[in-house]
């Protein structure tokens, strides 16, 4: 990955109340004197990892090392983890494995990426970062014994032995964050530090709607001048998912490379779930992209027409009749019809003059992303086209986002007003978090120019 500037560090200590700040590396505040918790680093992007290790333990002791944190919304998230300290009484979360707890086996960024919504509160929340400018603070902290969460919850818990805040932040130093109003174009564009110029792209997500920023952020932490594009639910956007006109994701194309600061005169698109469709759109249509993420979506073009200049192509229907549901959420994975069923609305990506990264979770829930993934290849391949690349990942689910994003299985969707499975394991779909992403960041870098 890029390097980038790194952030400075501050410590936060709530040891009976007291708060100071400073630089710090590796410090804990411990109401026991002999137990330390340390973070390496301290602060530091979103998608980087870092060591967490324990010391000052007595050999073989049963400890549960906890993370927690807020969302802008109040929400909060937990995640834990049993481990036993080794013969000099330490638990290194790289080389040491957890016995339970939200994961097993061994996984460094496991408290990190397990992280989920309080289930006595806030059951099936989706962790959204709204706020990029600010980092989210993470408290990690060590308990003795193997604790669970309704243990850790109560009130009556006993303080820790010791706890530590990290922080983890979504902008590298010298990021610039412009949100954008122009024409009919809503969205925000996140630019690198340095004067460029820098290569371009359209980011965008699914049928969650709004504007969601933290993957442009943590692209332009990279390098990449990023769009956040927002095309339903936000500001005077449409409100319900009915019909798209591809002259408003050409305005967004011109838009960004009208910047001087963003490399002419091709950009490249990300694109995940509805969004993913979109993005092979753009590729398809719009020639000044050159360049197209698919992430866990579908072959066609779904649910919504798409108005071209001389044509329209239709949007692929849902069943709803073929939902099941498992313990109060839906199993979306049968719904969608089979795009083979309706040619009419497939996209027809042979005629792009675009290349091709493909990413889909063998585990996704929410629709067939690993069918319509061979389903796009096997149309490419009988143009004689291998202007491709594929990455599927077994026990991975449906929401892949940058690394350490914390994993939903599944989670409320306010479109159909009910919670809805996303799929994939935890640790396998962390890990697929960390491979995809390189292999995005190295492809955007290969074919913009």
């Amino acid at each position: 990955m890029q390097r980038v500037p790194r952030f400075p560090v501050h410590r936060v200590s709530t040891l009976k109340g007291h708060v100071s700040s400073g630089v710090a590396f590796n410090t804990s505040s411990a109401v026991s004197k002999c137990v330390e918790l340390f973070v390496d680093p301290l602060s530091c992007l979103h998608d980087e990892p870092v060591c967490i290790r324990v010391s000052g333990l007595t050999p073989d002791q049963d400890v549960t090392l906890q993370a927690s944190m807020n969302d802008t919304r109040g929400v909060h998230y937990l995640s834990y983890a049993h481990y036993r300290s080794n013969d000099c009484g330490e638990v290194d979360a790289s080389s040491v494995e957890s016995s339970g707890g939200h994961y097993k086996g061994i996984y460094p960024m496991g408290l990190i990426g397990s992280l989920s919504s309080a289930p006595d509160k806030s059951k099936y929340t989706r962790f959204f970062k709204r706020d990029v400018e600010n980092p989210s603070i993470v408290k990690l902290s060590v308990h003795n014994g193997h604790l669970a969460t309704k243990e850790l919850l109560s009130s009556d818990i006993k303080e820790p032995l010791a706890s530590i805040t990290h922080l983890r932040h979504y902008m590298a130093p010298g990021v610039q964050r412009i949100p954008v109003r122009t024409g009919r174009v809503r969205g925000c564009l996140f630019l690198p530090p340095g004067d460029g110029p820098f290569p371009g792209v359209v980011d965008m997500f699914g049928t969650a709607g709004g504007l969601i920023e933290y993957r442009s952020a943590q692209l332009a932490s990279r390098g990449f001048a990023s769009l956040a594009l927002a095309y339903l639910g936000y500001d005077d956007l449409p409100k319900v998912l009915e019909e798209f006109d591809i002259a408003y994701f050409e305005e967004a194309v011109e838009l960004l490379l009208k910047h001087k600061k963003v490399l002419k005169p091709h950009v490249g698109v990300i694109g995940v779930s509805k969004g993913a469709d979109l993005a092979l759109s753009l590729a398809t249509f719009i020639p000044e992209v050159k360049a197209a993420v698919w992430i866990n979506g579908c072959s066609a073009n779904v649910q919504a027409s798409l108005h071209l200049h001389d044509r329209t192509i239709p949007g692929l229907d849902f069943e709803l009749s073929r939902g099941e549901f498992k313990d109060g959420v839906l199993d979306a994975y049968e719904m969608l019809n089979d795009p083979l069923d309706y040619p009419e609305t497939v996209i027809p990506i042979e005629t792009a003059d675009a290349h091709f990264l493909f990413i889909a979770g063998c585990d996704d829930r929410n629709w067939k992303s690993e069918v319509y993934v061979d389903q796009a290849i096997d149309r490419l391949r009988r143009a004689n086209m291998n202007n491709y690349e594929v990455h599927k990942y077994p026990g991975t689910g449906h929401l892949i986002e940058p690394p350490y994003t914390p994993h939903c299985p599944a989670s409320y969707h306010k479109m159909i007003g009910m919670p809805l499975m996303w799929g994939g394991a935890t640790v396998p779909h962390l890990k697929s978090q960390e491979h995809s992403w390189s292999a995005t960041l190295n492809f955007l870098r290969t074919y913009i120019h």
